[in-house]
């Protein structure tokens, strides 16, 4: 057995766990069912030992989140995760690579709480498509009181009986950070958190509310290719998958249903009962979402310019330019 100190314990959990009055464990079929207890050092000290696993909810009691976690279930998903971490370095943020059962976890440790919603603001451009950001909630809500929850790391996965470490990349190839689950815990007190930005984009909060649906109003801007073709934003809205990049911002149920992001258009600033629907248009139609209070709705770029609070100038130009949601 590894000789694991409550020093060792202290920087693990700092960095990697959320709420603290509360977890959940993973049974044998894989899935987490809620502890309903405090998550005390001797948990997290099983969960190291084998014995058994836990998920941290993201969202603390405070309405708090510490970290964010990228997640890929493709079998490419160190190699997608690694671009994601360079281009999040690149903005000055700093990142760790996990191996996962099916694929990759990219988590970014951040130096003070921050709300969900900033964290999301701030860190979704940087996702990948394809890839589930955490936390997926702006806030907590009557409907979600505990939020999105993740694996611990370092823990065994009971479905495979394995333990996934932190890799980097070193000549060509994935390895871990440390050779032993000692040293991997003692790798915990050198990682850098992030700072987080005092803001980030806001919502806008200013649009009128129009009684139906409302079409875009389309921006002049286009791209020309060398065959002398322009891709239009309604070409663009063509060929996303809207209803797969509002999931990231939105957590939908199987009807598409959720709580509206746009929390400065409901009471008390936030959507307590799913009021917001995503759907695929129908063509020619680029409309894909709606809000039953704010009776607001519009195709994928309108709602990632609300999202974002950027003109359609802007995000048109960050979309040209290879921006990615």
């Amino acid at each position: 057995m590894v000789v694991v100190t409550k020093h060792l314990l202290d920087a693990f959990m700092a960095c990697c766990v959320g709420r603290r009055d509360d977890y959940a464990y993973q049974r044998s079929d894989g899935r987490y069912y809620r502890a309903g207890c405090p998550l005390t050092y001797d948990v997290v000290y099983r969960h190291l030992q084998g014995v058994q696993t836990i998920g941290s909810y993201l969202i603390d009691e405070y309405g708090l989140c510490r970290f964010a976690v990228f997640d890929s279930d493709a079998s490419s998903g160190l190699v997608d995760l690694l671009q994601a971490q360079m281009q999040l370095a690149g903005a000055g943020v700093p990142s760790y690579l996990e191996q996962s059962r099916r694929g990759a976890h990219l988590r970014v440790f951040f130096r003070d709480p921050a709300s969900p919603a900033l964290a999301r603001r701030w860190l979704l451009p940087f996702c990948p498509s394809g890839v589930e950001f955490y936390p997926k909630q702006d806030a907590l809500s009557e409907s979600m009181p505990l939020g999105s929850l993740v694996r611990l790391p370092l823990g065994v996965h009971r479905l495979t009986g394995e333990c996934y470490p932190f890799v980097t990349w070193s000549q060509g190839q994935f390895v871990p950070v440390a050779a032993s689950l000692a040293d991997m815990l003692a790798w915990f007190s050198t990682v850098q958190r992030a700072p987080v930005p005092a803001s980030a984009p806001s919502l806008v909060t200013d649009q009128a509310a129009p009684t139906t649906p409302r079409a875009i109003s389309f921006n002049p801007v286009a791209r020309t290719d060398s065959a002398g073709s322009s891709l239009t934003i309604r070409d663009w809205c063509n060929q996303q998958d809207p209803v797969a990049i509002i999931s990231r911002y939105v957590q939908l149920d199987q009807r598409g249903l959720g709580c509206c992001p746009f929390g400065a258009h409901h009471d008390d600033g936030v959507d307590t009962h799913p009021s917001f629907r995503a759907y695929y248009p129908t063509y020619p139609d680029i409309c894909c979402w709606y809000c039953h209070v704010w009776r607001q709705g519009g195709s994928l770029f309108d709602f990632l310019r609300y999202y974002y609070g950027l003109s359609a100038r802007d995000l048109w130009s960050h979309i040209l330019a290879g921006g990615h949601f």
